[in-house]
């Protein structure tokens, strides 16, 4: 099993935000965790015809561009045989009950749903299921594991209403309610990604779950890292940053990763995690792969 964390390195602009792409290889089937470039969907072809698979499971985390922009190149030339995410227009009664003010009808939550999540909407037509509703994706070691309904569902009545803003937990609505995966490796080995996520969704599953690797979310922001930071331990967990945002100052810029093992694409370029007890990063330039035992 491998669990690769796409950086940049290759690419010819390095000022561009390209986003996130997390590929999970289970040796019988390939997840997708988000593709925020055209660049990124590319590299994904390539190492797809390179691992022999025809096909690719999509598990979009949030539909914020920097997570969705290669998903279309990638549904143009194929490659996706299933793409699960948040279908809300599948939960219109559900938000439009937590609303509750009497002024919205169902047919204009709908509307509001269709125009703030533009970009699921445009996969109309597309192989695509709801987490919620169907979250099985036919591997025993790679798990939807969150948020849970209830936490989705009241953050997009609380946007969708907008009388109390656009933020839950220090976060948009659009990144705290991102979906948390969980992948099992061998070795007792557990990643969790967690995408733009805010803590509070991931607070139950850090409780409950000791994992040796943790997607930072939102390209490694200070205060869900420093909150994961305490939440964990430092001596066993290896930190992932996915940060590929070029001149656009990502999240990593300000974080304090003293006392912390943090693996950033943004410092060391593709990450490659397997569960052979290794991990390596592709550098920038001509620089040579190294491994250690993480």
């Amino acid at each position: 099993m491998e669990v690769k964390v796409l950086g940049t390195q290759d690419y010819d602009d390095q000022s561009k935000n390209y986003g996130d792409c997390i590929l999970i290889n289970t040796d019988d089937t390939l997840f997708i965790y988000d593709c925020g470039s055209e660049e990124h969907a590319k590299e994904v072809i390539k190492y797809m015809d390179q691992n022999h698979y025809d096909k690719a499971i999509f598990i979009l985390s949030h539909n914020d561009s920097d997570h969705f922009n290669g998903l279309p190149y990638l549904l143009k030339e194929g490659k996706i045989s299933i793409v699960y995410t948040t279908l809300l227009l599948k939960h219109v009664d559900s938000i439009l009950e937590r609303i509750d003010d009497g002024r919205k009808t169902r047919d204009s939550v709908k509307n509001q749903i269709l125009e703030a999540y533009d970009n699921i909407a445009k996969l109309s037509g597309s192989p695509i299921k709801d987490i919620y509703l169907d979250s099985s994706l036919n591997d025993s070691s790679v798990e939807i594991v969150g948020p849970d309904l209830d936490y989705m569902l009241d953050t997009v009545a609380k946007r969708l209403d907008g009388r109390e803003g656009n933020s839950q937990d220090g976060e948009t609505a659009v990144n705290a309610t991102s979906i948390q995966v969980k992948v099992k490796m061998r070795h007792n080995k557990t990643f969790l990604l967690c995408g733009d996520s805010a803590y509070k969704p991931l607070e139950t599953l850090l409780k409950n779950t000791v994992y040796k690797y943790i997607q930072l979310p939102h390209h490694g922001k200070p205060k869900q890292a420093e909150d994961i930071f305490q939440a964990t331990d430092p001596v066993s967990t290896v930190y992932i940053v996915s940060d590929n945002t070029g001149d656009s100052n990502g999240g990593s810029d300000k974080l304090d990763i003293s006392g912390h093992i943090v693996k950033n694409t943004k410092k060391e370029g593709t990450l490659s995690f397997k569960d052979t007890d290794s991990f390596s990063s592709h550098k920038i330039a001509s620089a040579p792969p190294f491994c250690l035992g993480v």
